[in-house]
């Protein structure tokens, strides 16, 4: 199984929704596994800039935020975005750290 992160701009709402997207590929499609909405930014209505964000913590409001982008017809653009390679799995051994980065400091 792969993962990657996508965003959802739910212009309607004026928010914007962090979602974690698990797949597997065969040689004839893509299947999402699960969707996990990990953060929503909630935008002003206007000038679109961020006013807020919060995390999703509870199974409730992930599974509110799912239900909503089935709904809004989200999920069938991210399988495509895979299947033209647009959307792609970024392995954490493939980063280099960066040599300006902070220290983690211990306590």
């Amino acid at each position: 199984m792969k993962t990657f992160q996508a965003t959802w701009e739910d212009e309607e709402s004026s928010r914007q929704v962090e979602l974690v997207v698990n797949y597997q590929l065969d040689s004839t499609r893509v299947e999402i596994n699960g969707v996990t909405p990990t953060r929503v930014t909630f935008l002003c209505p206007t000038s679109k800039k961020p006013l807020r964000s919060v995390g999703v913590w509870t199974d409730g409001g992930r599974r509110m935020l799912v239900k909503q982008a089935i709904e809004a017809g989200q999920l069938h653009p991210l399988a495509g975005g895979v299947a033209e390679g647009r959307k792609v799995e970024i392995r954490h051994d493939a980063v280099a750290p960066r040599s300006d980065a902070a220290p983690v400091l211990q306590a």
